[in-house]
């Protein structure tokens, strides 16, 4: 039987020794809930780690593969015009949202590297090694389905009593991220691993030599000859970008240079364009409907129809509140007897 503590942190940081701590009991990879104590008398083999939605920042960007570890590669580059201080600031996790027209919308949740790494520290203090850091929060929010994902991380929606436990239990089982990664990746397992597979590890090539040499020097001469391609490619992007100083990906990063050349501000997706959506949605308009809505950097279009022209007065006067300079243009008559219009703005201001 295997003992388990997960430190559940709600709120602060400011006594450590004090969080709650939820024992589990692992019998035949089931989780049994015992008690909470406090950390400072938590008494478990394996512990994990939740921090709540206040401690991280989120992301949704938008790929055309939905690799994780082709992810963990290429969204540092994303990030680095995204965020202050780029990629090198945070750890970071991903999440699949879902897949639509040839390509996938992801979640990166991530937390500053010096906010992990004084949690870190201060339970090592306590002689606690958390195998994995999480959040309750995140997986309540993601409960509810990716449609409306934008909205649950904006109002950061409160996990209460029994929940938690049962979130935690969940979360052991199957986490829904990890930022125990990178230069805080849990080595503890690694390390017991790599001892025991040492001795086996040199007899496996040994084996492999003798029973086939000749693959073994086509394998060499393979590589040999990728890495003479790979150098020939690393040398010319660098020729093209020679302040660029990180190269992992040549034909992604110069992909991602032509994208950020051609629109700069459409790399970020985030949060805001959601949070217009959810502000319009909000604002019921009698007789009203739109069924095209067009978002760029400086201008909001959209197209609809309305059931008369009193509508649309009281339309614009609506989205004047959260709208700059809304103009009305290309009043017709519609099917129905509606009349279409299109509606241009120039400008959105947060409520």
């Amino acid at each position: 039987m295997r003992r388990i503590g997960f430190i559940d942190i709600e709120d602060g940081l400011n006594v450590i020794e004090e969080q709650p701590v939820h024992l589990f009991n692992e019998h035949a990879k089931r989780f049994e809930f015992e008690k909470t104590v406090t950390l400072q008398s938590a008494d478990a083999v394996d512990f994990f780690l939740s921090v709540p939605l206040s401690l991280m920042n989120f992301r949704v960007l938008r790929f055309p593969f939905s690799d994780r570890e082709k992810l963990k590669k290429v969204i540092p580059f994303e990030l680095d015009n995204l965020i202050i201080g780029g990629s090198d600031s945070i750890v970071f996790d991903t999440i699949v949202l879902g897949g639509a027209n040839n390509g996938f919308d992801v979640l990166v949740a991530y937390i500053e590297r010096g906010i992990l790494k004084d949690v870190l520290a201060r339970l090592s203090t306590l002689n606690i090694d958390p195998r994995v850091v999480t959040s309750i929060e995140l997986h309540a929010a993601l409960e509810g389905g990716a449609d409306d994902i934008a909205r649950r991380l904006v109002e950061q929606s409160r996990v209460h009593g029994q929940d938690r436990v049962d979130a935690a239990r969940e979360e052991i089982a199957s986490p829904t991220i990890n930022l125990r990664t990178g230069p805080f990746a849990y080595t503890k397992d690694l390390d017991k691993t790599k001892k025991k597979l040492r001795v086996t590890a040199v007899l496996a090539v040994l084996l492999a030599l003798t029973i086939n040499s000749d693959l073994l020097f086509r394998t060499i001469k393979a590589r040999n000859e990728a890495s003479s391609i790979r150098r020939e490619m690393r040398a010319m992007y660098a020729g093209l970008f020679p302040n660029e100083k990180r190269i992992t990906d040549e034909l992604y990063q110069l992909r991602s240079h032509m994208k950020e050349i051609k629109d700069r501000g459409d790399a970020m997706i985030g949060v805001y364009p959601l949070r217009f959506l959810l502000d319009l949605s909000e604002r019921t308009m009698q007789g009203i409907a739109f069924y095209e809505i067009s978002l760029d950097k400086d201008l909001i279009k959209m197209k609809g129809d309305a059931v008369g022209m009193d509508s649309i007065g009281k339309m614009k006067t609506g989205l004047s509140e959260y709208l700059t300079d809304v103009s009305v243009s290309d009043i017709k008559p519609s099917a129905g007897g509606r009349i279409a219009f299109t509606v241009v703005a120039k400008g959105y201001r947060q409520q």
